[in-house]
Parts: structure tokens; sequence; C-alpha cells
């Protein structure tokens, strides 16, 4: 595993050293998950709610809210469907310029060995930005790998996702980096805990680059720590 790791890692950094223009920040991340299928039923239900920071940290960026529905087809395998509130603040705008994202979902879930969990997400996006009147489409894969260390409540975690826009803004505030083919990519390495059966936090390193077009693209350096709570 971290092998595999080292190379997601490798790759990525290579292909950013070869990006002709790019600026540099480091951010503060972080995710607050609340998962319950409802006392072991079929149906699902999610929220998250994430604060971020940009300009080394310097500012406030935004805030997620993520509330989702979903259902087990089988043990292994779900379905989501929601929305997403990405509060862009400013302090000229304050949040007046929120993108609000319809979202579907498909899930799969799986232990290949007794310690190595495995998961792979796939989403569908259809965003409605405040200053556009077209919707952007895009799509985002997510892999993620769960390692628990041996006779401890601790674990291992390394996650890749690449976002993918599916249609292009050739005009407006937007043109520079909605385009069609890849987004950003958003690679995670941590070290988790299980504070309890129903409670989990890792935190860990996120290296986001995000591809441009017209001005630099983003290398965002970010310290990420998700709190997880299933009931």
């Amino acid at each position: 595993m971290l092998k595999r790791i080292t190379l997601i890692s490798t790759g990525l950094c290579v292909s950013a050293a070869a990006i002709a223009e790019y600026r540099d920040d480091w951010s503060i991340w972080l995710s607050n998950t609340y998962q319950t299928d409802f006392g072991g039923s079929s149906y699902l239900a999610f929220l998250e709610l994430a604060p971020r920071t940009r300009n080394d940290n310097g500012e406030f960026s935004q805030i997620i809210a993520r509330p989702l529905l979903g259902y087990k087809i089988t043990p292994k395998f779900q379905i989501w469907a929601g929305y997403t509130w990405q509060g862009e603040y400013s302090k000229q705008h304050d949040f007046n310029r929120a993108t609000h994202d319809a979202m579907q979902q498909l899930q799969w879930a799986d232990n290949w060995t007794p310690q190595l969990d495995f998961q792979y997400r796939f989403r569908l996006e259809q965003r409605f930005f405040a200053d556009e009147a077209s919707v952007g489409h895009r799509m985002r894969h997510r892999v993620r790998w769960i390692y628990s260390l041996t006779d401890s409540q601790a674990y291992l975690i390394a996650a890749d996702e690449l976002f993918i826009h599916l249609n292009a803004f050739d005009d407006g505030p937007r043109a520079h980096s909605v385009q069609t083919g890849i987004n950003q990519n958003r690679s995670y390495i941590g070290v988790g805990y299980r504070v309890t059966p129903k409670m989990n936090v890792d935190t860990g390193y996120q290296l986001q680059y995000v591809n441009n077009f017209g001005v630099p693209d983003l290398l965002n350096h970010i310290w990420m720590t998700h709190f997880n709570f299933n009931f």
C-alpha cells in the first residue's frame, strides 16, 4: 500500500513540476461528517460541514454544507443524492456568491483483507454559480484505502480524488476555471484513530492541484482533519 501511495504522490508532483506557471498556497481544512442508517435500516442520511482557509492560512475561505440521503442496495454498494452549498466568503460580498450543487453518488466499499479496507466513490454534480447563467457539470472519482494497525485503534489512510468538468464556459468570470477536462486532483495521506465505535478522527497532508485556463494553476498544500460520527 505504501508503494502505491508513493507512486500516486510522485506522479502528482512530477505533473505539477511540468506546469509552466502556478502559484503555491497553504491552507487548513476541517471536515465534520455525521452519518446514520437509522438503527440498521437500508436507508442512510449524511451531513458534512467543512470550513476552509486560504492565502497561507491568513483568511477564511469557504464553508461547505452537504446533506445527502442514501440507500444500501447491498452491504457493499450504496446510492446517494443530495445538495451542496459551497459558501465562498469575501469581505466585499460576504456569502452572496455561494455555489449551489445538486449531486448524485455511487459508493462501493469492500474489505480486501482483515486490515485493509477499500472504497470507491463516483459523484456527479450540477453546479449553479452566482455569477453564471449556465449550469456546470462535473464528475468526481475518489479511491480510498484504510489500513488498520494490528492490536490498535489507530489506522493509516490514503485517498486520491480526480475532478473532471464535462462542459465549458467560454465567456464570463468562470471561463478561466470551467473548461472541459481535468479540473483538479486531491491526494491525501494521514493517520487516524477510532476514539469510540461511533467516532473516529484522521489528520494528515493533502495536495490539491487546480487546473486553470488563462491564469496560473494552483498547488494548495493543505493540513486536513476529518471528524467522523456514525450513529
